[in-house]
């Protein structure tokens, strides 16, 4: 592997790792806060409002985004042509998304006061729709560090400014506004900071070249809502089918895979556009890129099963108190799915970016609808139990259908 590209891999992950470090330590310590505050009750109400959102946000990027950073990655040059039309379509795409949120949102079994909290999150979501385009800037030209920096200045807010407000006033409203503050500020900076790599900016509606562009675009766009439905689904539909104490006791469990899903967050977005460009360059590096990160994934992703099955009983009470033993055995149950869960981030990025995306969409499409059919018997039965066992078995299965297709790949 070339030094410059090692030095620039290296760069990019620390500037990546130690943001995602001390993000996920200030996320970790809002859950706390708010379960210690509101009990599982109100983690549950917290979880399903973003998730919620995060889910119905389907249409928000359509996968123009990824296309636009995989191309931009692989040519510097079409950042000028592409931009203005991409950033015209995620405006609108953004509005018509919202207004989806809104009216779906007014059915929902829920209290008027959490549709309003939804309402409110989904108009802030429109900006974070439209301010990832900086952050996929950003990545194209394999610059991590000012990403980093907004997501950190955000997790600072949460923390102190909603655990202020959390204790000034024990209430999910009140945080939940003050997080939606922190989510703008964020926003804000990643746009500040991805036009430093844009000359001119100029915004487009111009809905041929729309269409010119979902032409391309729309594997990733199914590959993104498919792994929505795969990363939400389990929560959104324990509210529905069990209520918001389940939830709770469900979130509590899996704040510990997120905090361990630090890693492929961190290797991802690094070695992608990388990816993307010795796909075309160096597909002798390329392999040798693959192999090292496949490598050091399952190393660890074996070694978070070890931990976290013997060491879920502490990792609760501690944390969470006595409050939350019955996530005790949904950890243990989902420590099973980190290998899982590491690899499949690699095998996918890897399809996206060497041009598979359509074989990626169809792994992505099976197992998110075995996701939803396995949730949705699990949970009946099972509680928050059944969605675990739904994660690690959906999980599985993309895994050995992706291993398939990756091992044909570089035959």
């Amino acid at each position: 592997m070339p030094e410059t590209l090692k030095l620039r891999l290296i760069k990019n992950a620390g500037w990546l790792f130690g943001a995602e470090i001390i993000s996920k330590l200030l996320a970790y310590g809002v859950v706390v806060l708010l379960s210690r505050t509101l009990g599982p009750e109100g983690l549950g109400q917290y979880s399903f409002i973003f998730y919620y959102v995060g889910l119905l946000g389907i249409f928000s990027d359509l996968g123009v985004g990824f296309y636009f950073m995989r191309e931009v990655a692989r040519d510097r040059e079409k950042l000028v042509k592409l931009l203005p039309d991409v950033l015209g379509f995620k405006i609108v795409l953004a509005v018509v998304n919202f207004l989806i949120i809104v009216g779906i949102t007014f059915f929902l079994p829920k209290p008027g006061w959490m549709k309003l909290l939804i309402i409110l999150a989904g108009a802030e979501a429109m900006l974070t729709w439209v301010s990832y385009i900086f952050v996929r800037i950003m990545y194209a030209h394999e610059v991590t560090k000012y990403e980093a920096i907004a997501r950190t200045v955000e997790r600072f807010w949460a923390f102190f400014a909603g655990g202020v407000v959390l204790y000034l006033y024990p209430s999910l409203t009140p945080f939940i506004i003050t997080l939606l503050a922190g989510y703008v500020i964020r926003e804000l900076l990643r746009i500040k900071w991805g036009l430093r790599f844009v000359e001119n900016i100029a915004i487009r509606f111009n809905p041929v070249a729309w269409k010119e562009l979902l032409k391309k675009s729309y594997p990733f766009w199914l590959i993104g809502l498919f792994t929505l439905i795969y990363y939400r689904t389990d929560m959104v539909m324990l509210s529905l089918l069990r209520g918001d104490y389940e939830t709770g006791i469900y979130r509590a469990a899996y704040m510990w895979i997120q905090v361990a899903m630090l890693v492929p967050n961190v290797v991802i977005p690094t070695t992608l556009p990388s990816m993307a460009r010795l796909w075309k360059e160096d597909k002798r590096t390329l392999e040798v890129l693959f192999r090292r990160s496949f490598q050091t994934l399952s190393l660890l992703g074996v070694a978070g099963v070890v931990g976290y099955y013997l060491l879920a009983e502490y990792g609760i009470l501690l944390v969470f108190g006595e409050n939350f033993i019955p996530s005790i055995p949904v950890l243990k149950i989902l420590a099973f799915a980190l290998p899982f869960m590491f690899l499949n981030s690699l095998f996918g990025s890897f399809l996206n970016a060497t041009g598979k995306e359509l074989t990626f969409t169809k792994i992505t499409g099976f197992t998110a609808l075995l996701n939803v059919a396995l949730n949705y018997i699990l949970i009946l039965n099972y509680g928050a139990s059944g969605a675990a066992v739904a994660t690690v078995v959906s999980q599985g299965t993309a895994l050995l259908l992706a291993t398939t297709k990756i091992s044909d790949e570089f035959k």
